[in-house]
């Protein structure tokens, strides 16, 4: 009997071990193939010269990275960053828009958010932590900063809004807080003085929503959560939310909160006398003891600078695709805004015809879930796409294009130009704002 058990026991510890030698083997086996994959996907990316990133992203300091992958689980963009010989690597740099999910996941603190690279500089305005600029008084919170995200702009509005209602002075003015911008920044600095009992007044030139209130309608705008100030965590019945369903949120907090946005008033310039600014807008000028600038950078669209570009036919975003039906249409852009504006433009039910252009040979800004969309429609006859193509002539009744160094003719009604926001700098400026360009130093750290 004692036989027999021992028999049983050495038995099932050899099923056990080679259960354990099986899983093992499956599990470095899978960690291999996903490594080859990471490396495959980064060798195209500097085959294809797109390795430099383009706006705020992670730089990852390899001696300090475990090696256990929490970063490539967390980003909300696909594949960004992938695990290479057992380090994380930044294999999608133009597609990084900065979410700092990363950062936050790292359990070593070997992620810094940067902007720049130490070959490719970027233009920032010079902030503190606190966002005040060199100009004593002065704040920049959000997308003006180079920082878009609603999450991050509203964080940022908060800490502007706090750090300047905590340094008021002495003075006469007709409000303490001046907030230029009622985009998700710009409400996080109302509500703040609210709760912190200031006086304050809110400028906005369109209307409140800011840059979210110019999407195209149904557009999804957030995937993750922020937290406003007086009203806690932001709760949606899904992850995913729309235009319509923030825009609808935030009216609710406005009417609830009693926050005051003066909309239609643009902001035109400011002069700092003494510990006081003098406001100038196109409603008159506002005297205010400190100032947040929570504009964004969409009214400064970078244009393809060719001649009859600013005829009707040209737009530089989309709100209503319903309008455009029965259409020959023009997309320029690989990025999330182009694809997802061609995507909408050649919804079937539109009877329009598509084209999407793209200077390059791939969607190297696009996130994976759009791409699978565009290609999808592609597939189906809904949109055509011209790689390798730019504008370089526009009619009335068509576009030229150049493809692959070659000319060529198409029917055109309507042309969108998605090519990017060009940062008012030189505004900024002119208000004594300095501007510092950033190589990738280690000092900007998510909102």
């Amino acid at each position: 009997m004692e036989l027999l058990l021992n028999l049983i026991s050495e038995y099932l510890e050899y099923i056990l071990f080679g259960g354990m030698v099986f899983v093992s083997f499956h599990f470095i086996t899978r960690k291999q193939k996903q490594q080859k994959f990471a490396r495959k996907i980064l060798d195209k990316t500097i085959k294809s010269g797109m390795n430099e990133p383009l706006t705020l992203h992670p730089e990852i300091n390899s001696s300090l990275c475990g090696g256990c992958a929490s970063c490539t689980k967390v980003c909300p963009e696909g594949d960004i960053l992938r695990m290479i010989n057992h380090k994380a690597v930044l294999v999608n740099p133009t597609k990084c828009v900065g979410h700092g999910e990363c950062e936050r996941a790292c359990p070593y603190g070997a992620i810094d958010l940067v902007f720049g690279t130490k070959t490719r500089g970027v233009d920032i305005p010079r902030v503190s932590s606190d966002y005040e600029t060199n100009v004593p008084g002065l704040y920049i919170a959000g997308e003006l900063g180079g920082m878009g995200l609603i999450r991050n702009a509203i964080k940022q509005g908060n800490l502007a809004a706090s750090h300047a209602i905590k340094n008021l002075k002495d003075g006469q003015a007709d409000v303490d807080l001046l907030i230029v911008g009622a985009g998700p920044g710009g409400i996080a600095c109302g509500l703040t003085a609210i709760t912190k009992k200031v006086s304050y007044k809110v400028l906005e030139q369109n209307s409140m929503g800011g840059t979210v209130y110019n999407f195209p309608r149904q557009k999804v705008v957030m995937t993750h959560p922020a937290e406003l100030p007086g009203f806690g965590l932001m709760k949606f019945s899904r992850n995913k939310v729309s235009k319509e369903e923030l825009l609808e949120y935030w009216t609710a907090v406005r009417k609830k909160s009693g926050l005051k946005v003066s909309e239609g008033v643009k902001f035109d310039n400011l002069e700092k006398k003494g510990d006081v600014f003098y406001v100038e807008t196109s409603k008159g000028t506002i005297k205010a003891k400190k100032v947040i600038l929570c504009m964004g950078v969409r009214g400064s669209p970078r244009k393809l600078g060719l001649p009859n570009e600013d005829t009707s036919k040209v737009a530089y975003n989309l709100v209503d695709p319903e309008q455009y039906q029965s259409q020959h249409i023009a997309v320029v852009g690989g990025g999330n805004a182009g694809v997802e504006a061609a995507q909408m433009l050649a919804n079937p039910k539109y009877g329009n015809k598509v084209k999407l252009l793209v200077r390059g040979d791939q969607l190297d800004r696009c996130n994976d879930e759009n791409k699978a969309i565009i290609f999808d429609m592609e597939k189906k006859g809904q949109v055509e796409i011209k790689w390798n193509t730019v504008v370089s002539e526009i009619h009335p009744e068509k576009l030229i294009l150049e493809t692959d160094g070659k000319k060529l003719e198409v029917p055109n009604h309507y042309l969108f130009v998605f090519a990017g926001a060009i940062m008012p700098h030189k505004f900024l400026m002119s208000l004594g704002i300095e501007i510092d360009k950033s190589f990738g130093d280690r000092k900007m750290k998510s909102a």
